[in-house]
């Protein structure tokens, strides 16, 4: 991982045998894991006492950090695969069995997620050997794909492509690395004027106080590069500027399913998978604290009131903007679902014992806060408040001055005016005597 001349060699993945029985692992290289200083990889492999440290890669085999089950790779590296649509190209055009994820990651190797970068080895048989069994069994190395210069992952299932903005047209990234990168987030059947919604979803949940990263409209016709997928009739795409990437650098960032070590397929459901575990991580992170515990909450209020029924684990991440101290990454994924069909609370569980599908209200404000030690429920309340009025001074202009349709407008304007905190602002709002 890491830039240039500065890039780290962080260990070996291997797969040996197959099915259940497999064992997928990354087998670190301990002058990187046992440094002082080290780029962080994955907050979930931090040990900050370094007797702590030497142990935990001492017992690599033992920990659920380094290991798959069974042909499943670790969920670090589960989570920088490619979804949906984009995922069935690259298998596609890589002529990859489906659903292998370990020739899938060899191939997108040059183009991950944040700074991590993947390569076949270059080893002997006696290397094999030593690094897999111990010496105790002599091996042969099937072939991994090499990266192919376009292949590019990117997670999610409505349809991407990664492209650079040069010269005021988008290019496929092996034409210009040095330009602006882009994720191209393109129009589907299933959804009318999905980048319209998104683009004026994100402009809303800047206006109520959020951090969210560049997003532009754009017509499609500015795209110069092969686009495989089924769009329909639709004439613009969501031009969503990456954080992770400046020019030729790669900045790490992880997701929060890569923050929680949570397999992909149980980015909604699994224990760890909930607005208070997420939490207790921020307040407890060097680096990150009461500043991003506010903005995570922010996030969380603007997801409720926009009717963002699809929130998970991977739409959260962290940023490593020097290598080593997290920020919270600007937020993306944020879409108004609510413009296009019925729906009510969040997919995450505000705490593990939640019911789900729950929405903001004094009740669950004060059990986010019973289940996080050190959260002020005061404090949770006033950024919950303070964020609904934004949202109530702002939203409905915007919403009636965009290009939805009157529709998606009449649907999206009806669910904000139904959420509790939004309901309590517009009873204050009704009882002031006008002047």
């Amino acid at each position: 991982m890491g830039q240039g001349a500065g890039r780290r060699f962080v260990g070996q993945l291997f797969q040996y045998g197959e099915g259940a029985s497999a064992i997928t692992r990354l087998v670190p290289d301990r002058s990187y894991w046992t440094l002082d200083d080290m780029p962080v990889l994955a907050q979930f492999a931090v040990q900050e006492n370094p007797d702590d440290r030497f142990k935990f890669v001492l017992e690599a085999a033992l920990q659920p950090f380094f290991n798959g089950e069974g042909e499943a790779l670790p969920p670090f590296f589960q989570n920088m695969l490619p979804e949906g649509p984009l995922r069935t190209h690259l298998e596609s055009i890589g002529d990859l069995d489906k659903g292998d994820d370990f020739a899938l990651l060899s191939m997108c190797g040059t183009d991950l997620p944040g700074a991590v970068y993947v390569a076949p080895a270059d080893m002997t048989r006696e290397s094999i050997a030593r690094v897999v069994t111990q010496n105790n069994d002599a091996l042969e190395m099937s072939v991994s794909p090499m990266p192919l210069p376009e292949a590019t992952s990117l997670s999610g299932v409505q349809p991407k492509l990664a492209l650079v903005l040069s010269g005021g047209r988008y290019v496929a990234r092996a034409k210009d690395e040095r330009g602006v990168h882009i994720i191209a987030k393109l129009p589907t059947v299933q959804f009318p004027l999905l980048p319209q919604v998104e683009e004026l979803s994100m402009r809303m949940a800047g206006a109520a106080g959020v951090d969210v990263c560049e997003v532009t409209l754009a017509p499609l016709s500015a795209i110069h590069a092969d686009q495989p997928f089924v769009i329909g009739d639709e004439s613009h795409f969501l031009a969503v500027k990456r954080f992770d990437r400046q020019g030729l650098q790669h900045i790490h960032c992880e997701d929060f399913a890569q923050v929680l070590n949570i397999p992909p397929t149980l980015k909604y459901e699994h224990p760890r998978a909930n607005y208070a575990t997420m939490a207790k991580v921020l307040l407890s992170t060097p680096g990150l604290g009461m500043p991003a515990l506010e903005e995570f909450i922010r996030r969380i209020v603007v997801n409720d009131l926009l009717g963002n029924f699809d929130g998970h684990v991977k739409n959260y991440g962290l940023l490593y903007a020097d290598g080593r101290t997290p920020e919270l990454s600007p937020a993306y994924d944020v879409v108004a679902y609510a413009a296009f069909l019925k729906g009510k609370g969040h997919a995450l569980k505000f705490t593990p014992t939640s019911q789900t599908k729950e929405r903001i209200s004094p009740a669950v404000i004060r059990a986010l806060a019973t289940a996080v030690p050190g959260l002020p429920e005061p404090k949770i309340g006033a950024v919950v408040r303070e964020t609904a009025k934004k949202a109530y001074e702002a939203w409905p202009d915007m919403i009636q001055a965009s290009g939805l349709q009157e529709e998606q407008k009449r649907r999206l304007l009806e669910h904000i005016g139904n959420t509790p905190a939004i309901e309590s602002l517009a009873r204050r709002a009704a009882k002031v005597p006008r002047k």
